[in-house]
């Protein structure tokens, strides 16, 4: 069993930056796994685009199989090293959780990318709290209602491997005023950001 362990190759490809692929990196460093983060620039990206199955990044090739699409890539990391919960009804808090960060998520890659012109970065920063405020104080809501350590079954998952990440991507938005109010949240986020391989 641990030989074929050690002989499956894996390799995330995305560009060299946080983005789409970033649950992902965070999933496979806290389960110590050995993979490729291959990291493409921008230039390199019309000569390949035409090659993958959706024109999009990131993919992970899996001993030569390639999954696509976000999301289905990092639940398939979260299912592969047990992130996921461990029952059916906490599997589906940890996705629930998930999906409210993804649109979160969503709302903040515009204004990220449009860091060096501050003009555009303050117009999409307030179109993306008009999301994140309500969105955070929600998740604030569902993390007390079950039991206010973890997002999902009382045990880590890549829910709070996630809203790590976006809180992380809200902070170097200078969108904090979105956690306000959201002390259980921040707790969270801390603990999570000290755990060994994440920090």
């Amino acid at each position: 069993m641990s030989s074929s362990k050690k002989s499956e190759m894996m390799t995330l490809l995305y560009f060299n930056l946080p983005g789409r692929a970033e649950i992902s990196r965070l999933i496979l460093a806290y389960a110590g796994a050995d993979f490729e983060d291959k990291r493409i620039e921008f230039s390199e990206w019309p000569k390949l685009k035409p090659t993958l199955p959706y024109n999009q990044l990131p993919t992970l090739d899996v001993d030569g199989q390639k999954l696509c699409q976000s999301m289905t890539v990092a639940r398939f990391l979260a299912n592969k090293y047990n992130l996921t919960g461990h029952s059916a009804a906490s599997k589906a808090q940890a996705d629930e959780v998930c999906d409210a960060l993804k649109d979160m998520q969503e709302k903040l890659f515009p204004v990220a990318l449009n860091r060096n012109n501050p003009t555009v970065m303050k117009e999409k920063l307030a179109e993306a709290l008009k999301v994140c405020t309500p969105g955070f104080a929600n998740l604030e809501k569902r993390l007390e209602s079950r039991g206010g350590q973890f997002m999902a079954g009382n045990t880590l998952t890549w829910a709070d491997l996630f809203l790590h990440n976006v809180v992380r991507m809200l902070t170097m938005c200078g969108g904090e005023s979105a956690l306000a109010g959201c002390y259980k949240i921040k707790n969270l986020n801390s603990r999570v950001a000290a755990l060994p391989n994440i920090k």
